[in-house]
């Protein structure tokens, strides 16, 4: 990364932290784009260069759309479709990221209706791209059922990590500050798909 690329990520997350500060502290709707400017210390237009819409502040924290598509993306072909997805899984939750800025854009969410709407489109676009992945590597055609759900079982997966890591730090077992590494991560991953493997989703049926 050369130095203009490193200033401008020191930009970004500054932008993003002090934004998140005023959030938490002011509430979402009452602090403004020009609040956010003046304490983050930079002017309007690049404010708005970096996050041409306020609700841009929270998603970004938040946004994994394409993620777990391109982790699939990039493992071998010839990798049954099975380990293929639970490498994808472990990639993208072993990926280093803000946990201290998705940790408070959470909190914001959770205190802000009018903006889980665009976190429920996130999840969304990112389902539907994670689809188009699985019908692509298991070479089945648009609307084919089989793949359509493994596809969002491993969805699920994912969204089950992301309310257990919320339940630890509520619980005050984990916190965002302390690193978990991929090891870690892996042996958990496994005894997880391990278990659901063992005993798995029933599925509705009619008598």
């Amino acid at each position: 990364m050369g130095l203009r690329e490193e200033n401008a990520a020191r930009t970004r997350r500054t932008i993003l932290d002090v934004a998140l500060g005023l959030f938490l502290d002011h509430g979402y709707e009452s602090t403004t784009m020009e609040e956010i400017a003046a304490a983050a210390g930079v002017g309007s237009s690049t404010l708005y260069r970096y996050f041409a819409s306020k609700d841009l502040l929270l998603v970004e924290p938040l946004q994994v759309v394409g993620r777990l598509a391109d982790a699939l993306l990039r493992r071998p072909e010839q990798e049954p479709i099975e380990v293929a997805l639970g490498e994808m899984l472990l990639d993208v939750l072993a990926a280093p990221r803000e946990h201290s800025l998705v940790t408070r854009a959470q909190a914001v969410v959770h205190a802000t209706p009018s903006v889980r709407g665009r976190v429920l489109e996130l999840v969304a676009d990112e389902r539907r791209e994670l689809e188009q992945a699985v019908l692509a590597r298991m070479g089945r055609e648009r609307g084919d059922l089989q793949a359509l759900m493994t596809a969002r079982t491993a969805g699920l997966v994912l969204e089950y990590y992301s309310e257990l890591s919320e339940q630890m730090q509520a619980d005050g077992v984990w916190t965002p500050e302390v690193e978990v590494r991929r090891e870690g991560i892996a042996v958990h991953l496994r005894e997880t798909l391990a278990r659901l493997t063992v005993a798995p989703p029933l599925l509705p049926r009619l008598p």
